[in-house]
């Protein structure tokens, strides 16, 4: 396809961030131009094509179907351009593409970031979310981090952590004793579900000796992501399950208490996991030490509230 008849670079990227931003004035705003600017590259680009790619005309803009494969497409593509400029820019500079899960990022990752930029302001950080699985060969980044099991096909993988997954819920919803409550008591309520963890209670019914025929472990609330399923548990809507570094702030604070054992469930990990060819980059080594040195610290804290351990830090 020659030059012409491709679609302009400066249209595509108008299209990109009225996608993004969900408006012609804020897309606006963030390329310094004019909302009519915007939509006439819009309405260019959709001549071009010749299919609609937003529904809808009003103040906020809907993307077709083909328009939302566009937008992913041109997300991905944007984001590898502005990785490659800033690796050409300067050696002094140093951006760092982590990708982790929504929930790891707002209940544990955001509330420590601000250590991490103190000892490294050198480094730009650009931190994104996703619950997919990690493709090495397309997706954007530096080093990510996941819960599961090794391998990650084409990514090394370093244990962060160790954890035991638990149900949480309302101090107000199930009172807690001074020793673990029978699982039984979990009967007659609500369970609460992540739809990208759907395994976790019939995993934790079964290690808790609870056949589906006492409990249905299909049926609740299942929310797409788990810090809204963590919300609602502390709402009084039912009962959650999770792992120790989604809810240790929630658990100290008193809004969601851990009523059954801990250690029913056991054994999955957090892991760090890194582009071979990015391992030996600076800021990745300085991500990879700052990580280790906050999952020993909270490991140490929380052996020394509990008496135990339902986080294993790595050793060393």
């Amino acid at each position: 396809m020659s030059a012409k008849n491709k679609p302009g670079l400066n249209a595509l990227r108008a299209f990109e961030v009225v996608a993004r931003q969900g408006s012609l004035e804020r897309a606006a705003e963030e390329l310094s131009v004019t909302a009519s600017a915007i939509g006439h590259q819009v309405r260019g680009l959709e001549e071009w094509f010749g299919v609609r790619l937003f529904e809808g005309d009003g103040r906020a803009r809907t993307l077709s179907p083909k328009g939302k494969r566009l937008a992913a497409a041109l997300h991905d593509a944007f984001d590898r351009i502005d990785i490659a400029c800033g690796e050409v820019r300067s050696a002094d500079a140093a951006d760092l593409h982590v990708n982790v899960t929504p929930t790891f990022a707002i209940r544990w990752l955001v509330p420590r970031l601000g250590r991490f930029q103190a000892a490294h302001p050198e480094i730009a950080i650009n931190i994104r979310t996703s619950g997919a699985p990690l493709d090495a060969a397309s997706d954007v980044i530096h080093t990510a981090v996941r819960f599961g099991r090794p391998p990650w096909p084409g990514l090394i993988s370093e244990l962060v952590f160790l954890e035991d997954i638990f149900p949480v819920c309302s101090p107000k919803l199930l009172p807690q004793g001074p020793a673990p409550a029978d699982p039984r008591a979990i009967r007659g309520h609500t369970l609460i579900h992540s739809s990208h963890r759907l395994g976790d209670w019939p995993r934790w019914l079964k290690a808790a000796g609870l056949g589906e025929r006492e409990i249905d472990p299909s049926r609740g609330l299942v929310f797409d992501l788990t810090t809204m399923a963590l919300d609602a548990a502390e709402a009084g809507l039912g009962i959650a399950i999770t792992r120790q570094a989604q809810v240790a702030a929630a658990l100290e604070a008193g809004t969601l208490i851990a009523p059954f054992r801990r250690d029913l469930l056991s054994g999955e990990g957090c892991y760090l996991l890194t582009r071979p060819e990015r391992a030996d980059d600076p800021g990745v080594q300085a991500f990879r030490r700052w990580l280790m040195e906050e999952a020993r610290a909270c490991a140490a804290e929380w052996r020394r509230g509990r008496g135990g351990s339902a986080l294993a830090g790595p050793e060393g």
